[in-house]
Protein backbone atom coordinates (compact mmCIF):
# COMPACT_ATOMS: atom_id res chain seq x y z
CA UNK A 1 0.00 0.00 0.00
CA UNK A 2 1.76 3.33 -0.82
CA UNK A 3 0.06 6.87 1.07
CA UNK A 4 -0.05 10.16 -0.33
CA UNK A 5 2.90 11.05 1.52
CA UNK A 6 6.23 9.11 2.91
CA UNK A 7 4.94 8.97 6.69
CA UNK A 8 1.98 8.05 8.64
CA UNK A 9 0.68 9.67 11.62
CA UNK A 10 0.20 7.39 13.70
CA UNK A 11 -1.04 9.07 17.35
CA UNK A 12 -1.53 12.69 18.26
CA UNK A 13 1.30 13.65 20.44
CA UNK A 14 2.22 16.50 22.65
CA UNK A 15 0.26 20.15 22.90
CA UNK A 16 2.83 23.03 23.70
CA UNK A 17 1.38 26.14 25.45
CA UNK A 18 2.88 29.47 25.89
CA UNK A 19 0.89 30.70 29.29
CA UNK A 20 1.40 33.98 31.22
CA UNK A 21 2.18 32.33 34.61
CA UNK A 22 3.89 29.23 34.73
CA UNK A 23 3.51 28.18 38.25
CA UNK A 24 -0.14 29.21 38.24
CA UNK A 25 -0.90 27.32 34.71
CA UNK A 26 1.10 24.08 36.47
CA UNK A 27 -0.93 23.80 39.45
CA UNK A 28 -4.42 24.14 37.75
CA UNK A 29 -3.29 21.05 35.69
CA UNK A 30 -1.84 19.26 38.14
CA UNK A 31 -3.71 19.86 40.89
CA UNK A 32 -7.46 20.17 38.68
CA UNK A 33 -6.69 18.06 35.82
CA UNK A 34 -4.49 15.15 37.43
CA UNK A 35 -1.32 15.28 35.43
CA UNK A 36 1.67 14.87 36.64
CA UNK A 37 5.22 16.61 36.43
CA UNK A 38 7.65 14.91 34.59
CA UNK A 39 10.21 17.36 34.64
CA UNK A 40 11.11 20.65 33.94
CA UNK A 41 13.62 22.48 32.06
CA UNK A 42 15.36 25.99 31.20
CA UNK A 43 15.69 27.98 28.07
CA UNK A 44 17.63 31.32 28.55
CA UNK A 45 16.67 31.62 32.20
CA UNK A 46 12.92 31.21 31.58
CA UNK A 47 11.20 28.49 33.66
CA UNK A 48 9.42 25.17 30.67
CA UNK A 49 7.47 22.20 32.42
CA UNK A 50 6.36 19.06 30.83
CA UNK A 51 3.54 17.19 32.34
CA UNK A 52 2.26 14.08 31.66
CA UNK A 53 -1.54 11.83 31.64
CA UNK A 54 0.56 8.41 31.06
CA UNK A 55 3.41 6.88 30.82
CA UNK A 56 4.87 8.75 27.69
CA UNK A 57 7.57 11.65 28.76
CA UNK A 58 5.02 14.33 28.46
CA UNK A 59 1.37 15.14 26.71
CA UNK A 60 1.48 18.57 27.62
CA UNK A 61 4.52 21.36 28.11
CA UNK A 62 4.12 24.57 29.58
CA UNK A 63 6.35 27.90 28.39
CA UNK A 64 6.48 31.47 29.28
CA UNK A 65 4.71 33.60 26.97
CA UNK A 66 8.14 35.73 26.55
CA UNK A 67 9.37 32.89 24.37
CA UNK A 68 7.19 33.12 22.06
CA UNK A 69 9.04 36.59 20.29
CA UNK A 70 12.93 35.21 20.90
CA UNK A 71 11.75 31.47 19.37
CA UNK A 72 10.35 33.80 16.14
CA UNK A 73 6.90 32.33 16.40
CA UNK A 74 3.44 33.63 16.16
CA UNK A 75 1.86 36.59 18.07
CA UNK A 76 -1.60 35.47 17.40
CA UNK A 77 -1.54 32.13 18.67
CA UNK A 78 -0.32 30.54 22.20
CA UNK A 79 0.04 27.08 20.91
CA UNK A 80 3.65 26.64 20.48
CA UNK A 81 3.31 23.76 18.86
CA UNK A 82 0.67 20.45 18.38
CA UNK A 83 2.59 17.12 17.89
CA UNK A 84 2.31 14.07 15.91
CA UNK A 85 3.94 11.13 16.22
CA UNK A 86 4.93 8.68 12.92
CA UNK A 87 5.22 5.19 12.42
CA UNK A 88 8.84 5.38 12.81
CA UNK A 89 11.88 7.36 11.99
CA UNK A 90 12.69 6.44 8.44
CA UNK A 91 9.08 8.27 7.95
CA UNK A 92 10.19 11.12 10.12
CA UNK A 93 13.45 11.53 7.93
CA UNK A 94 11.43 11.01 4.88
CA UNK A 95 9.05 13.69 6.13
CA UNK A 96 11.77 16.75 6.01
CA UNK A 97 11.79 16.31 2.16
CA UNK A 98 8.65 15.83 1.14
CA UNK A 99 7.53 18.74 3.73
CA UNK A 100 10.02 21.13 1.74
CA UNK A 101 9.26 20.05 -1.58
CA UNK A 102 5.52 20.94 -0.74
CA UNK A 103 6.49 24.85 0.45
CA UNK A 104 6.31 24.10 3.66
CA UNK A 105 8.45 26.11 5.98
CA UNK A 106 10.79 23.99 8.83
CA UNK A 107 11.60 25.76 11.89
CA UNK A 108 14.99 24.40 14.25
CA UNK A 109 13.65 24.75 18.19
CA UNK A 110 16.37 24.24 20.87
CA UNK A 111 15.96 20.74 22.12
CA UNK A 112 15.84 22.17 25.83
CA UNK A 113 12.24 22.23 24.51
CA UNK A 114 11.37 19.21 23.63
CA UNK A 115 13.15 16.84 26.44
CA UNK A 116 12.29 13.65 26.08
CA UNK A 117 11.99 13.66 22.12
CA UNK A 118 15.68 13.12 20.57
CA UNK A 119 14.83 13.75 16.75
CA UNK A 120 12.01 15.95 15.67
CA UNK A 121 10.82 18.31 12.79
CA UNK A 122 8.45 21.78 13.38
CA UNK A 123 6.61 22.60 10.33
CA UNK A 124 4.83 25.97 10.34
CA UNK A 125 1.35 26.18 9.09
CA UNK A 126 -0.49 28.93 6.69
CA UNK A 127 -1.69 30.38 9.25
CA UNK A 128 1.60 30.62 11.63
CA UNK A 129 0.86 27.72 13.73
CA UNK A 130 3.87 24.98 14.53
CA UNK A 131 3.47 21.37 14.15
CA UNK A 132 5.99 19.08 15.71
CA UNK A 133 6.43 15.70 13.87
CA UNK A 134 8.09 12.68 16.02
CA UNK A 135 8.82 9.34 15.84
CA UNK A 136 9.96 8.34 19.17
CA UNK A 137 9.26 9.89 22.92
CA UNK A 138 10.76 8.48 26.08
CA UNK A 139 8.75 5.94 28.07
CA UNK A 140 8.05 6.52 32.37
CA UNK A 141 9.73 3.68 34.17
CA UNK A 142 8.14 1.23 36.66
CA UNK A 143 9.84 3.64 39.18
CA UNK A 144 7.64 7.13 37.85
CA UNK A 145 11.16 8.84 37.05
CA UNK A 146 12.27 10.24 33.60
CA UNK A 147 15.72 9.27 31.99
CA UNK A 148 18.34 11.60 33.49
CA UNK A 149 19.53 14.20 30.85
CA UNK A 150 22.64 12.76 30.40
CA UNK A 151 21.79 9.59 28.96
CA UNK A 152 19.16 11.13 26.37
CA UNK A 153 20.49 10.52 23.00
CA UNK A 154 21.22 14.00 21.89
CA UNK A 155 21.04 14.60 17.86
CA UNK A 156 23.66 16.73 16.61
CA UNK A 157 24.71 17.56 13.04
CA UNK A 158 23.39 15.56 10.07
CA UNK A 159 20.74 12.96 10.59
CA UNK A 160 21.86 9.28 10.89
CA UNK A 161 20.51 7.17 8.24
CA UNK A 162 19.07 4.66 10.78
CA UNK A 163 19.45 4.57 14.66
CA UNK A 164 19.74 2.30 17.34
CA UNK A 165 17.04 1.57 19.26
CA UNK A 166 16.69 2.41 22.94
CA UNK A 167 15.60 0.42 25.93
CA UNK A 168 12.13 2.15 25.72
CA UNK A 169 11.56 2.47 21.92
CA UNK A 170 9.09 -0.45 21.51
CA UNK A 171 7.29 -0.25 24.66
CA UNK A 172 4.38 2.29 23.78
CA UNK A 173 1.16 1.36 22.49
CA UNK A 174 1.65 -0.53 19.10
CA UNK A 175 0.30 0.94 15.92
CA UNK A 176 -1.17 -1.86 13.70
CA UNK A 177 -0.37 -0.58 10.69
CA UNK A 178 -0.08 0.06 7.73
CA UNK A 179 2.91 2.00 7.79
CA UNK A 180 2.28 2.73 4.22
Amino acid sequence: MLLPRPFKITKIGPVRLFVEDVDRAEAFYTNHLGLTKSEESFYRGARCVFLRTGAEHHSLALYPKELRDILGLSPHTTCLSFGVELANYAQLRASVDFLKAQGCTLIDLPPELSPGIDYTVFARDPDGHCIQLYYYMEQIGWDSRVRPAAERRRPTGEWPEALEPLGDTYVDQVFQGPFG
